[in-house]
C-alpha cells in the first residue's frame, strides 16, 4: 500500500525566475528553451503517455502554472493546476509532405518556438512530428525559462530517455502530487506581504553585509581594497547600464520570427582543438562564433570591429534542483576582425576569463532579487534594458556521452534552440554522443540570409578544428 502523497506546495518564484518570466510584456523578449530532438523512428504513443505521466510526478513544477499580479512587488508563485491534463501539453503531428525533410521539421520547431504559452496552464509543451525522411521522427520540447534554466531542462528530460532501445523499467509509478487546496484572498494577501518583507530584508540586509565587508578590507588592505572596490564599481556600473545599440549597425532589426539551423561538428576534433590551444572547448565555441560572424559582415562589405556577447555563467551546485535558474548573466565585447584561428583563441581565452571572474557577477543575484520586487512594467523596463543592445547570445551546455533512446526509438540529433531575448542571434552548443550540436536562433530581420551565416559558422568550425590550426 502506497502512502497519499503529499500536497504540492505553492511557492514564490525565485528573483531569476520572476524577471525572467515579468520580461516578457515585451513579446521580444519572450523566453522558451527549444530542445529538437531526431530519433531513427517514431516512439512508442503510449510510452511516451506514461514517461510524459512519470516526468510531472517526478517533478511537480511541471503540474504548476505561474499566477501573479504585474502590479504587486511580490513575484508570481507556482500554484498545482487544478485542470492539469497531459494530453494538452503533448501534441502528435504529421507533416503534410511526403517523407518532409529535416529543414521542414525546423521550421515547425521554430513557429513552436515563437507562440507565447498559454499562462493558465503550466508552462511546457511536447510536439512529436512523424512522416520525416527515412522514416524518421522529430520531437519538440519547449519550457518557458521561469521554469528552468537550459541544464535544469535538460536533466528533466532525461527522465524520458533511455539506454537502450528497450525502455527500463522505472518501477511502479510514483504517486502523483495532491492538489493544493487553493488559499483564500486573504490568505494570499498575508503570503505576499510576508514574501515582499523578507526578500526586502535579504536585499538590505546584503547590501549591509557587502558594506561592512568593505569597511574592515579598508582597515586592514587599504591599497589592494581601493584597487579592488574601483575594479567592481565599473563593472557593476556596466552590468546596470543599458546596453545601447547593438554593436553591428547592420543586423539591428528585431522581430518575433525565428529561424533555426544546425551546424554538427565532431566532438573528438573539437576537443583536440582546444587541446591544441591549451583553452577550454567554450573558447573554441566562441571563437567560431566571433569568425562566422565577423565573415558574414565583410562577405557583405559591412564593417565590424566587435560583437556584445549575452552569456550565461553557470551557478549550479550539487544538489540543486532542476527547476528554477542558476546562472548570471555576463555581457561582454569579442573582437571579429580578421584573426587567424591560432590568435583568436588566445584572444577569446583572455576576455572569457575576465567576464567569468567579472566582480559585478557577485552582485547579480541581489539585483535580480530587487528587479523582482518592482512591478512587473517596470522589471520589464528595467531588464529588458539590460538584454537589449546584445548582438549575440550564446551558451554552451554538456549532455549525454552515449548514445540514448527515447520510447523505443534511437535519439541521433540533439540539437538546443534558445531563446533571442532581444539579439540577432542566439547560438546554442550540446554536445551528444561523439558530435557537438549548434542551434542558430536567428531573426530574419536581423539576419539577411540565415542559411549563410549557418555556412560561415561550419566553415569558422573546420578551420579552428583543422589540425594546422
Amino acid at each position: 500500500m502506497t502512502s497519499k502523497a503529499p500536497a504540492a506546495k505553492d511557492e514564490r518564484m525565485g528573483a531569476f525566475d520572476a524577471v525572467m518570466y515579468d520580461v516578457e510584456g515585451d513579446p521580444l523578449l519572450r523566453s522558451g528553451i527549444v530542445a529538437f530532438v531526431v530519433l531513427d523512428g517514431p516512439p512508442d504513443r503510449a510510452q511516451v503517455a506514461a514517461r510524459v505521466e512519470r516526468l510531472t510526478r517526478v517533478f511537480p513544477r511541471l503540474r504548476q502554472r505561474a499566477v501573479g499580479n504585474q502590479f504587486s512587488p511580490a513575484p508570481p508563485r507556482w500554484e498545482t493546476d487544478p485542470n492539469f491534463d497531459p494530453s494538452y501539453h503533448v501534441r502528435w503531428r504529421r507533416l503534410l509532405d511526403d517523407e518532409a525533410d529535416m529543414q521542414a521539421a525546423l521550421d515547425y520547431a521554430a513557429r513552436v518556438s515563437e507562440s507565447d504559452f498559454d499562462h493558465a496552464r503550466p508552462l511546457w509543451e511536447i510536439a512529436i512530428l512523424t512522416g520525416l525522411v527515412d522514416g524518421q521522427a522529430a520531437v519538440i520540447f519547449k519550457i518557458h525559462h521561469s521554469v528552468a534554466d537550459g541544464m535544469g531542462g535538460l536533466a528533466m528530460s532525461a527522465a524520458l530517455f533511455d539506454l537502450s532501445a528497450q525502455p527500463d523499467d522505472l518501477g511502479p509509478m510514483p504517486d502523483a502530487p495532491a492538489d493544493a487546496a487553493p488559499a483564500d484572498l486573504l490568505e494570499r494577501v498575508i503570503h505576499a506581504t510576508r514574501f515582499e518583507f523578507g526578500a526586502v530584508e535579504e536585499v538590505v540586509v546584503g547590501s549591509t553585509r557587502l558594506a561592512l565587508r568593505a569597511m574592515r578590507a579598508v582597515a586592514t588592505r587599504p591599497v589592494s581594497t581601493a584597487l579592488s572596490a574601483g575594479r567592481t564599481a565599473v563593472s557593476a556600473a556596466a552590468m546596470l547600464a543599458p546596453q545601447g545599440p547593438p554593436r553591428s549597425e547592420w543586423m539591428t532589426g528585431r522581430s518575433l520570427t525565428s529561424h533555426f539551423t544546425i551546424v554538427q561538428v565532431p566532438l573528438a576534433a573539437l576537443k583536440a582543438a582546444a587541446h591544441r590551444a591549451d583553452v577550454t572547448l567554450n573558447v573554441v565555441f566562441m571563437a567560431a562564433v566571433a569568425d562566422a560572424v565577423g565573415a558574414y559582415h565583410r562577405r557583405h562589405g559591412h564593417d565590424l570591429e566587435s560583437i556584445r556577447v549575452n552569456m550565461p555563467i553557470d551557478q549550479r551546485r550539487p544538489g540543486d534542483a532542476p527547476t528554477g535558474n542558476h546562472w548570471v548573466p555576463a555581457r561582454f565585447l569579442v573582437p571579429t576582425d580578421d584573426s587567424t584561428p591560432t590568435d583568436r583563441l588566445y584572444r577569446l581565452q583572455g576576455l572569457l576569463h575576465l567576464a567569468r571572474t567579472d566582480p559585478a557577477l557577485g552582485l547579480s543575484e541581489m539585483v535580480y532579487k530587487a528587479l523582482a520586487l518592482l512591478p512587473a512594467p517596470l522589471t520589464e523596463r528595467l531588464a529588458g534594458g539590460l538584454m537589449k543592445g546584445v548582438d549575440v547570445a550564446a551558451t554552451n551546455v554538456p549532455g549525454s556521452p552515449v548514445p540514448v533512446y527515447m520510447c523505443g526509438a534511437q535519439v541521433t540529433t540533439l540539437v538546443p534552440f534558445a531563446p533571442k531575448s532581444g539579439a540577432a542571434i542566439n547560438v546554442a552548443l550540446l554536445t551528444y554522443g561523439g558530435s557537438a550540436f549548434i542551434g542558430v536562433n536567428a531573426d530574419p530581420a536581423a539576419v539577411d540570409d540565415p542559411a549563410e551565416l549557418t555556412a560561415c559558422l561550419a566553415e569558422a568550425f573546420a578551420d579552428l578544428t583543422a589540425e594546422e590550426a
